[in-house]
């Protein structure tokens, strides 16, 4: 690794010309000064292509491009179109409407140099508003020696913006699922880590401001039932994964994962007004839901109680207490 590799850092944007300069100020103020910033727009309709233009014309390390008609909208294309086209030996996603603080790329490439074998570093983030006042910091943890399991009990998080990624580990992997509308980083990040990811973090203090606020572009509007689908399907995805972690957590992680399956699975249904809808739903996850419960009993009074509550739910939208 060279002593100043370049780096890639990739954002999309839609209809942030009321925020991007804040971002992209924010990393012409890094105090690490060999990048690259692509930026990727997914359709935006209000003056974004006038403002990076701006930015595009006085810093020539800044690049603009329109996400190619032929890919999906959303930002996860934009991500991958990015990626597409950078040149980095590193790439650092990010969100158009956050904020770099200077030592933002200084501090993970710092370990990267320390630890050549890593394959990414992670910082974590603060919360804002307009402000500038910060009001929540959040920071993830590892309470063990097995990631996985940290990772699917919430204690360990990525985000976008945290990993600065090693490209060679990126190389030749699917990387945004671009059908995906609901835990995309999520599901990216854990096949990461089933890939073997070999990470570090970046403890000593938060690297980056995340806008609070519902004018986000991951801001959660609707609930929409694809999207409770999404995370069903999510979840359900790390329950079948047990070959990844050790014997010694793997009874953890089965729990863990395969109560949170049928946690989403209620969560799908109870929104669903329309009994016809349940009886649709329940049709279709109909195997999954019956591989989950007969992993999760451990007995068959267990077996049936769960077998009873779904049939609650499917028919009352109530009994989530019975799903334990």
């Amino acid at each position: 690794m060279s002593n100043f590799p370049l780096i890639s850092i990739i954002i999309p944007t839609y209809n942030r010309a009321h925020l991007i300069g804040e971002t992209l100020n924010s990393i012409i103020d890094q105090n690490y000064t060999n990048w690259e910033c692509i930026i990727v727009d997914d359709g935006s309709t209000d003056n974004t292509i006038k403002v990076i233009e701006g930015y595009c014309r006085k810093d020539n390390r800044f690049q603009y491009y329109q996400r190619p008609e032929n890919r999906l909208s959303g930002g996860n294309a934009a991500r991958n179109y990015g990626y597409e086209m950078s040149q980095g030996e590193f790439v650092n996603w990010f969100d158009s409407d956050d904020i770099m603080l200077p030592n933002f790329l200084t501090e993970k490439l710092k370990i990267f140099q320390h630890y050549p074998s890593l394959d990414a570093v992670l910082g974590y983030g603060a919360y804002f508003e307009e402000d500038k006042a910060v009001l929540e910091v959040r920071k993830p943890k590892l309470d063990g020696d097995n990631s996985l399991v940290d990772y699917v009990s919430s204690k360990l998080f990525f985000i976008t913006h945290g990993p600065l990624w090693k490209k060679s580990f990126l190389r030749n992997k699917v990387l945004y699922d671009e059908n995906r509308i609901k835990l995309q980083d999520t599901e990216f990040h854990f096949r990461m880590l089933i890939e073997g990811l070999n990470f570090k973090f970046y403890e000593p203090d938060f690297l980056f401001l995340i806008r609070r606020g519902d004018d986000r572009i991951s801001a959660k509007k609707t609930l929409t039932l694809k999207k409770l689908e999404a995370v069903f399907n999510y979840h359900y995805f790390t329950s079948q994964n047990t070959q990844y972690v050790s014997l010694r957590f793997r009874e953890l992680y089965q729990k863990i994962t395969q109560l949170k399956t049928l946690q989403a699975f209620y969560e799908m249904l109870v929104r669903q007004e329309e009994l016809s809808i349940r009886l649709r739903l329940a049709k279709s996850y109909k195997h999954q839901v019956n591989s989950t419960i007969n992993s999760f009993s451990h007995t068959t009074f267990h077996k049936i109680k769960l077998h009873v509550a779904i049939a609650i739910i499917v028919l009352f939208r109530k009994g989530f207490l019975l799903l334990r």
